[in-house]
């Protein structure tokens, strides 16, 4: 398998992104997102996503507009029994089933992401921030500015971030909403006024522009101890509650403080099996064209005839 080339990730590489080469000669043709319920029953379908348990998998397949498959998420369910296919052959039999066009896998500890690269890198190139609309999109971000890594999924779902730099600063990113609106920061560095800035400008959000009785009213009204980052352009705060930080749009911020496991992807409890090939039609044999009708023998040829029948019984 080649190493990754796109700039935007680089950051894969961290965790040793791999190209998957489809094994068949001809591509499959690339599934939409509703292609995956028609194929794959007991699935649990959301604007963005469809997840399926198979075979012991956890399987989530998102999308950034509704339509198009930009990720495949794999992780192992919670329950003690071997799989009837390892991780790296299901890997690749969802790649050839799904058709993606430019697939690219990153391995973790017993899960695995798969993404459509160029899908991924185009909207990396087009986001301004980490908020400009899907949870596919602000990971293309994040990606493309390399700050972060992908480190984990965590078993709701979530996309577990840690700095290259190791400045101690983490991030949860759910992935079940059609937009992403908020982060949780967590990791053992203290989201102070300055720490937070520095973050905010990392995922794109600009300084701070609020001033401390601003941010004392943001507090009172998310109902937080304490706000430490505001960009009232944007929208944007960065609130404290007890251990918890979250930074995002200030709705957002204040419904994930009061709620634990915001965004998380949920799996139906029946595992499903694996979509049938469709049979390919026989082709059916040409007829026989028809037999012109014997003519008659003249009394010359009979004659002949019999002569060689008889030859042919005394040997």
């Amino acid at each position: 398998m080649k190493l990754v080339q796109h700039r935007t990730l680089r950051a894969l590489m961290l965790a040793a992104a791999c190209i998957i080469c489809p094994a068949s000669a001809e591509a499959a043709v690339a599934w939409n997102l509703a292609d995956v319920p028609k194929s794959f029953p007991n699935t649990s379908t959301a604007e963005n996503h469809v997840c399926l348990v198979y075979d012991g998998w956890q399987i989530a397949f998102l999308s950034h507009n509704k339509e198009q498959i930009g990720a495949v998420f794999i992780t192992e369910k919670s329950e003690d029994r071997p799989h009837q296919y390892p991780l790296d052959e299901t890997i690749q039999r969802l790649v050839e089933l799904t058709g993606l066009r430019s697939p690219e896998k990153l391995q973790l500890d017993q899960a695995a992401i798969i993404i459509d690269s160029e899908l991924i890198q185009s909207l990396g190139d087009e986001a301004e921030h980490v908020f400009c609309g899907s949870p596919l999109e602000g990971m293309a971000y994040l990606l493309r500015e390399e700050y972060f890594y992908i480190n984990s999924i965590r078993p709701n779902g979530y996309l577990h971030w840690k700095t290259v730099k190791k400045s101690g600063v983490e991030l949860l990113m759910p992935m079940a909403s059609s937009k992403l609106s908020a982060l949780e920061v967590t990791g053992r560095q203290e989201m102070n006024e300055f720490a937070s800035e520095v973050l905010a400008r990392k995922l794109g959000l600009g300084s701070n522009t609020a001033s401390p009785s601003q941010r004392a009213g943001a507090r009172s009204q998310i109902n937080c101890s304490e706000v430490t980052y505001m960009n009232s352009k944007r929208n944007i705060v960065g609130a404290r509650q007890k251990k918890r930080f979250i930074i995002g749009k200030r709705n957002a911020v204040s419904y994930m403080l009061a709620h634990h496991n915001t965004g998380a992807l949920l799996y139906p409890l029946k595992a499903c099996d694996w979509p049938e090939k469709p049979q390919e039609p026989v082709a059916e044999e040409p007829p026989e064209p028809p037999r012109k009708p014997a003519l008659p023998l003249t009394p010359a040829e009979a004659r002949e005839a019999y002569k060689k029948y008889l030859q042919g019984l005394a040997r």
